[in-house]
């Protein structure tokens, strides 16, 4: 077992840190074996079986080119729950559950007995079923343009065990959702990488992750952002909020631009990285 995590970190150097390479390691032998981080810690003086082995060399060949750990295993964790995750969605981060916390906040300050959420762009459905989760009598509905995301995201909705009402179409559409009845909250973690920050970008991103959930025009950043503001002013109740995920050289952009649309209490919320990243607003 030694030799094998050896193995990980030789074959992984050219890509990740150790740290990082350690991390891949472990977690891919949990999924090939079920045992515990701590158990294969003390099993690594022991002999791997013939099957373990062949098993790492499997998932080690695909970690090799680049292609990111979440998708040589198939799944990621998000806020708590096990998502299923392949090259047709982007990658859950961990700190886009900041959203799903505002999202709870905003419940307890809401009287009615059912809160309507839309989340636009909803990829793996990470955003949209965690609400529902924590949320369970909301109401909530995911669009997205892209069917093949609908797919993945309707089965992380039925292994979860909630029921999410999925639209495809798309948010820069003048008639997207048309004659849909007004939200309480609109959350949306849009497309917002610009093609001169690809040179920034890791491999196992810029590779494997669908460029359709990523990039926008590098002479308008705030391409969905506009869209989906003037669309949740015209589709929000009264006191209903406006929740972003925004890139980070961009943050202060977005919250002017919410507040010129007519947004009031427009907050920036910093991540678990204490870096600025969501832009929450509010339509009085």
């Amino acid at each position: 077992m030694k030799h094998i995590k050896n193995n990980f970190i030789t074959s992984l150097s050219h890509l990740y840190e150790t740290s990082e390479i350690n991390e891949i390691f472990y977690e891919c032998v949990s999924h090939i074996t079920g045992k515990s981080r701590s158990q294969i810690i003390m099993s690594l003086p022991d002999k791997a079986s013939d099957e373990i082995v062949k098993q790492c060399d499997t998932l080690l060949s695909r970690l090799q080119t680049g292609e990111p750990m979440q998708y040589v295993l198939g799944f990621e964790w998000f806020d708590g729950m096990k998502f299923a995750v392949d090259s047709r969605v982007l990658i859950p981060r961990p700190e886009t559950v900041a959203l799903v916390d505002e999202i709870e906040k905003l419940k307890f300050k809401n009287a009615k007995c059912e809160m309507s959420v839309l989340d636009i762009g909803t990829g793996s459905g990470a955003i949209a079923v965690a609400v529902k989760k924590r949320i369970p009598d909301a109401k909530v509905t995911a669009a997205d343009i892209s069917e093949d995301a609908l797919e993945v995201a309707s089965t992380n909705a039925k292994k979860n065990e909630t029921d999410i009402i999925f639209v495809c179409d798309d948010a820069l559409s003048d008639s997207f959702l048309s004659g849909c009845e007004p939200f309480d909250v609109i959350v949306s973690n849009p497309p917002y990488i610009c093609p001169n920050e690809m040179a920034e970008m890791r491999t196992n991103v810029l590779d494997f992750e669908p460029h359709l959930a990523l990039f926008v025009p590098q002479d308008d950043p705030l391409l969905f952002y506009n869209k989906i503001a003037k669309f949740a002013i015209n589709n929000l109740e009264k006191d209903g909020a406006l929740l972003f995920e925004t890139n980070a050289a961009y943050v202060h952009d977005v919250e002017k631009m919410m507040r010129n649309t007519g947004f009031n209490d427009v907050v920036v919320i910093k991540d678990c990285f204490d870096r600025e990243r969501f832009v929450i607003g509010k339509k009085i």
